[in-house]
């Protein structure tokens, strides 16, 4: 696909979903503030879980990551774009958590618009500052090779990453999990963790399929192929064992308090939703990705990445969609309306910042390990 189609493609598809959503707040502004918010939480919970690899790989001096570096970068660029589109949000907090209109005595001071909204800045500015720095120390060692800049990646790739994931954890709590805020969860913030990393996983390796090969590119090898399959399989389990862990820690304290966040995802039609998110996002990719010849193939890879993608949505919509549909999963147009607005400047973004730079950091001291990788057996 040429860059005109790209950049086409991604547009039409914003403008459709602007227009939906113009629509569906005419027609409920409440549902479509909610469809907005799970799709915006999908796209800024994929970044986060990009800028995670990129650190990761830089702390883990891993070679073979080097060649889908420049992907994992542009997807976790979109992050200031992210930014931007949390200010509808910012604008209808009323419709969406029940603590601004309904403040608890013992929260208030903690859960109120202002110290809300300045957390937000506050998540905001580390994922951007963060991403910022391993981004402009990457394009300078394109033009001007220097190991100090390659150490300063990996300082801030392996040093940030604690404050990273806390900063994702305290934002989790925030953006999703305050939406019920009776309800809390010590273990929510591995879970929404481990959701990002395989989101972020499953959309590089469609991409590093998609994308095409130029001048100055190898195209990702079997091996690579394997070594992403390899990883992705381990973040699908470990989602597995958060999703697992929260579910069996709530059981055995059987607090009211605490049980209303599965009753309302096993309340009439939402039932079905969570086995889907089961069977969707564990059972079936675990056995996919277990076969070492399967994951060597990219276009294979590239099927299950996109699907877990898909249920890295549906895990995000089950997290907040049952607080606004109380009786059972409600699917409404205004749905599809925020994933393609969402989706559609998201991709237009990600493929810019890809087109921008280099596809491989030439000058990385990794790269020739990295193109000549091969995958343990």
């Amino acid at each position: 696909m040429t860059r005109r189609r790209i950049f086409g493609a991604s547009l039409a598809s914003a403008a459709v979903g602007a227009a939906l959503l113009a629509l569906g707040w005419t027609v409920d502004p409440r549902r479509t503030c909610f469809a907005y918010l799970a799709a915006w939480t999908t796209g800024v919970t994929i970044a986060v879980g990009a800028l995670l690899l990129v650190m990761v790989g830089h702390a883990a001096k891993a070679s073979w990551m080097v060649v889908t570096r420049r992907i994992s970068e542009a997807v976790a660029g979109s992050m200031i774009l992210f930014a931007a589109l949390f200010v509808p949000i910012a604008l209808t907090l009323s419709r969406l958590y029940p603590w601004v209109l309904h403040p608890d005595e013992h929260k208030k001071h903690y859960l109120a618009p202002a110290p809300f909204l300045a957390r937000s800045v506050a998540y905001f500015v580390v994922f951007l500052a963060v991403g910022a720095l391993l981004r402009r120390w990457s394009r300078e060692n394109d033009r001007r090779p220097s190991m100090v800049l390659v150490t300063r990646m990996r300082r801030l790739g392996g040093g940030g990453l604690p404050l990273v994931g806390l900063v994702l954890t305290w934002a989790s709590f925030d953006w999703t999990m305050s939406l019920q805020p009776a309800w809390w969860s010590t273990i929510f913030g591995l879970y929404v963790f481990a959701g990002s990393f395989v989101g972020a996983i499953a959309l590089v390796s469609v991409l590093s399929s998609l994308a095409r090969r130029r001048a100055d590119r190898a195209t990702p090898s079997p091996d690579h192929a394997q070594a992403l399959g390899r990883l992705l399989f381990a973040m699908v389990s470990f989602w597995a064992y958060m999703a697992f862990s929260q579910l069996l820690i709530t059981w055995i304290g059987d607090l009211p308090a605490e049980a209303t966040f599965y009753g309302r995802r096993t309340a009439g039609s939402w039932t079905t939703v969570t086995t889907l998110l089961v069977c969707g996002n564990f059972v079936a990719p675990f056995f996919a990705l277990l076969n070492r010849r399967w994951k060597r193939n990219n276009g294979y890879l590239a099927v299950v990445g996109g699907w877990l993608v898909v249920m890295h949505f549906v895990d995000v919509y089950w997290l907040v969609l049952p607080v606004c549909d109380l009786d059972g999963a409600r699917p409404h147009w205004v749905d599809l309306g925020a994933v393609l607005f969402v989706g559609g400047v998201a991709s237009t973004w990600i493929a810019r910042r890809y087109l921008a730079a280099p596809s491989l950091p030439v000058h990385d001291p990794e790269l020739a390990e990295g193109l000549d990788y091969e995958a343990a057996v």
